[in-house]
């Protein structure tokens, strides 16, 4: 499937830079972390593989999210894993190019994922150069992700008391505005620091902070999530993953993916119909 999937990858036009196809809060946060650290921007695509922020690529909705109408788990054999999905679409010439990078620059590699894509990434981490340096810091919002051993020791610690401080957001953005703080707040204070030292200086920012009280959001009967998903549809241009998350964060609904999914793949029945 990742040959045929590559295939018509390659016989799509490209529509823009990349930086403007990934336009949530998660992208401009991402955008703002390499501006301060005049760093070189890459996106960990589940359509494209990895890609740079300028280069010009299609739209697509596909996503490694289990539960979402678009995601690619779903389509694939039974026991398919994220990583191995990976292993279809990532292209040697772009692997190389980007180890080639990392051998050229001493400095770190910072890695800011949600879960699935995390998942999705790990072994293909394990095999780079900045690994073996003990270059890597990566950033994720799930604080009950089961994170490969190897990688244990990379992540730095944030939780939830990260969003009682000067930066509150969505579980949807938390990798990218941790990854915002430590470049701005942690990395300035210790730029040659190992993995413990910068772990360290992460935990003693987070103890000035409380946890948030978490607010439940507002639950809807589905007659009314269809009709504001039907509402809703255009300004995502119908992609699944950001419509859940526009529900979730800015309009504040609360939803579980696999009701979503159902009533998703409704309203894209009503509209494939002439």
């Amino acid at each position: 499937m990742g040959n045929d999937w590559r295939s018509r990858v390659a016989g799509t036009a490209g529509v823009a830079e990349a930086s403007h196809v990934y336009a949530g809060r998660a992208m401009l946060e991402a955008k703002s972390a390499a501006s301060k650290a005049n760093a070189r921007l890459f996106i960990a695509s589940a359509g494209l593989g990895l890609v740079e922020e300028s280069d010009i690529i299609p739209a697509y909705d596909l996503t490694v999210v289990k539960g979402l109408p678009s995601s690619i788990l779903s389509k694939l054999p039974v026991g398919t894993t994220e990583g191995e999905w990976w292993d279809e679409i990532s292209t040697q010439d772009k692997i190389a190019r980007f180890e080639a990078l990392l051998k050229a620059d001493d400095g770190l590699l910072l890695v800011a994922l949600p879960a699935n894509y995390l998942r999705m990434l790990s072994k293909f981490l394990k095999t780079l150069s900045a690994f073996a340096d003990g270059r890597i810091r990566i950033f994720t919002g799930s604080e009950q992700l089961e994170i490969d051993a190897e990688l244990k020791p990379c992540l730095m610690p944030y939780d939830h008391r990260f969003n009682g401080g000067p930066a509150p957001g969505t579980l949807g953005d938390f990798a990218q505005r941790t990854l915002r703080h430590f470049v701005t707040e942690v990395l300035p204070t210790s730029p040659s620091g190992d993995t413990s030292d910068h772990a360290a200086r992460v935990l003693s920012a987070l103890n000035q902070w409380d946890r948030p009280v978490a607010k439940a959001g507002v639950r809807l009967n589905d007659d009314d999530l269809l009709k504001t998903i039907r509402e809703e549809w255009d300004s995502v241009q119908g992609r699944s993953t950001r419509l859940l998350r526009k529900l979730r964060d800015d309009l504040g609904i609360a939803c579980e993916q696999g009701r979503f999914a159902r009533l998703a793949a409704t309203v894209r029945a009503e509209r494939a119909q002439p």
